[in-house]
């Protein structure tokens, strides 16, 4: 029977960490590594300050019902069964359980990036021009002509009789030739800015929760049958109840694949020794997980 007592209020001042937390079945769960305005934190796992029933001396204990519930598995012999979501859970007083759900969203960012480069590219070239100039320039014409005698001046006289050279000038012009650096045109490099559209596609995962109501209505049926078993004194519902949940997922999986409880047995076995439980331990937990599995198939 479910226990309804209402736990006392605790003074959350008088938690500390490193406190040892014990369940209401008397076993040692571990100590406190966080505490949180309304939840504590003992081995990854999230409890509620309204699930302890006291505090005494340097120890926590922690309610019935709740204790015997930790981890939604732990067994008689210290063993955990495989639910795979304990971390996840927050366990509250009267064992309500709050499980997170979550999910991945994806999210784009722009940055600058240099896509590539535009290269011009400047080579120079030679060829010969021909310039038409017109250049003037001095002739020389000597032309002797005969004149009527006639006495000689003075200026005839100048250097008469004498040998020699007469030299005259000739001048003209000459080409010279220089090379100037003119611009003739240019090449303009023009950046535009255009926009693109680009689909990014990632795979994104999801957590969903589904609720077995079929689960339910067997675990009343399975709670009634258990408080008239009498093989194992002081071994309590809470304590069989997340084997039985184990083999009725179990059973629910072994129904869609059309699998028997021999082929089904073997994974099952497997699941609880990576749990920590050995064979001893499998053979007393076995019938909570056959019934279970029995039960989703519904026998």
């Amino acid at each position: 029977m479910t226990n309804t007592r209402t736990p006392n209020p605790i003074d959350r001042a008088r938690l500390r960490a490193g406190m040892p937390v014990q369940s209401g079945e008397g076993q040692t769960l571990g100590t406190i590594e966080a505490l949180d305005a309304d939840s504590f934190t003992v081995k990854g796992q999230q409890y509620a300050l309204s699930s302890i029933e006291r505090i005494a001396g340097d120890r926590v204990y922690l309610t019935r019902q709740v204790g015997a519930s930790t981890d939604r598995g732990r067994t008689a012999a210290g063993t955990t069964a495989p639910t795979g979501a304990a971390r996840d859970q927050v366990v509250e007083a009267e064992g309500q359980v709050r499980v997170p759900v979550r999910e991945e969203r994806l999210e784009v960012e722009k940055r600058s990036a240099e896509l590539g480069t535009v290269e011009v590219r400047k080579t120079v070239e030679q060829e010969q021009q021909t310039v038409p100039v017109e250049l003037t320039r001095e002739e020389v014409h000597v032309e002797q002509r005969d004149v009527a005698a006639r006495p000689a001046t003075e200026a005839d006289l100048a250097g008469a009789f004498q040998e020699g050279t007469v030299r005259v000038p000739v001048r003209g012009e000459e080409a010279v030739a220089r090379k100037e650096t003119v611009v003739t045109g240019e090449v303009v490099i023009d950046k535009t800015r255009t926009t693109e559209t680009q689909r990014i596609t990632d795979t994104l995962r999801k957590e969903r929760v589904e609720v077995d109501e079929g689960y339910e209505r067997q675990r009343a049926a399975y709670e009634q049958a258990f408080a008239g078993r009498k093989d194992r004194p002081g071994y309590a519902y809470a304590e069989a109840e997340p084997h039985f949940r184990a083999g009725y997922g179990a059973g629910l999986e072994a129904r869609k694949a059309g699998r028997s409880w021999e082929e089904a047995e073997a994974d099952l076995r497997a699941r609880y020794r990576a749990a920590g439980a050995d064979d001893d331990a499998w053979a007393r937990l076995k019938r909570e997980v056959r019934e279970g599995f029995d039960r989703a198939r519904g026998r």
